[in-house]
């Protein structure tokens, strides 16, 4: 005869089994979840895609499918405008439509943007901007208007304080989200971002706006051997702490032959020296950026 306490653990031991038996769609979904695919992070910067070009009207590279096919591009951010005088020629990139127009038949994702300067205010140089894609955007396909913009924060030319100020630059970014309901990208020297941190900070708001809006960061520095040569590994990381961003989202590592072209490809294509750039995450998690952060040229506010 089996004691009360054997009769207790019995007990126990059927109700478990019963349990488990009703329940084989729970005991069944956790090796499920445990192998469904996700798009792993690289495991190293050299890992990051080398997937954007920029160009301007000073680049005169054929468009085609070989961006993609052979240098692993898959995203072109072209110069739309650049500042605003007063409708004077030099506003207008004025390749940038047919440019644009070539890209986008090579089956390449399409970028613009605005070199910022202070020749007006940043909501009037938004407008200007807005005007230009949406010019070329109604040139294209329906299936095709999706466009990243972003906006060029830099000196321009030799004087290095012709540059838009912050404030104005507070007003670009406000002005052309509103109208678009997109963020946009910013672009800048990493030395610039630090010596722009008080004036930033001085900026009501800016801060935090910066921060909403991905950073495209640029930075050839590298470390070389002793016959000036780039070293593999040799790369140094755009550095952010202390600005208004967690972490960069792209990085501009090389104008052509300088940055660590020995962990990325070199910025020469078809032997014109090209500006590109790196993705900080794995190819599949490129695809789902762009997607986020491209307009799909309707105006949300006029």
């Amino acid at each position: 005869m089996r004691s009360t306490g054997e009769i207790v653990v019995g007990r126990v031991v059927a109700l478990s089994v019963a349990l488990l038996a009703s329940l084989p769609a729970i005991a069944q979904q956790r090796p499920v979840a445990a192998t469904r695919p996700v798009a792993a992070a690289p495991q190293s910067p050299r890992d990051y895609p080398s997937v954007v070009l920029d160009l301007s009207s000073h680049n005169t590279i054929p468009i085609d499918n070989t961006l993609k096919s052979r240098h692993g591009i898959g995203l072109v951010i072209h110069r739309a405008t650049l500042g605003r005088d007063m409708g004077g020629p030099n506003d207008v990139d004025v390749v940038f439509p047919d440019r644009m127009l070539s890209v986008a038949r090579a089956g390449l994702r399409l970028g613009a943007y605005h070199w910022a300067t202070p020749t007006d205010t940043g909501d009037r140089q938004a407008d200007d901007f807005l005007r230009v894609v949406k010019a070329m955007c109604d040139l294209l396909a329906p299936s095709q208007r999706r466009v990243v913009l972003a906006i060029d924060w830099e000196p321009h030319g030799s004087d290095p304080d012709h540059y838009m100020r912050a404030a104005e630059v507070d007003r670009f970014l406000r002005r052309t989200m509103a109208r678009t309901g997109r963020n946009v990208l910013v672009y800048a020297y990493e030395n610039f971002i630090h010596e722009q941190r008080d004036e930033i900070t001085n900026t009501p708001g800016l801060w935090g706006l910066l921060g909403r809006n991905p950073l495209w960061i640029a930075n050839y520095k590298v470390s070389t051997d002793a016959m000036g040569n780039p070293m593999r590994g040799g790369m140094i990381l755009p550095r952010v702490a202390g600005s208004p961003w967690a972490d960069w989202s792209l990085w501009q590592y090389t104008s052509g032959d300088n940055g660590p072209i020995a962990d990325f490809p070199p910025g020469k294509i078809a032997g014109e020296l090209v500006d590109r750039s790196v993705f900080r995450g794995a190819r599949s998690d490129f695809d789902r950026f762009v997607n986020n952060n491209s307009w799909d040229c309707i105006y949300r506010k006029p």
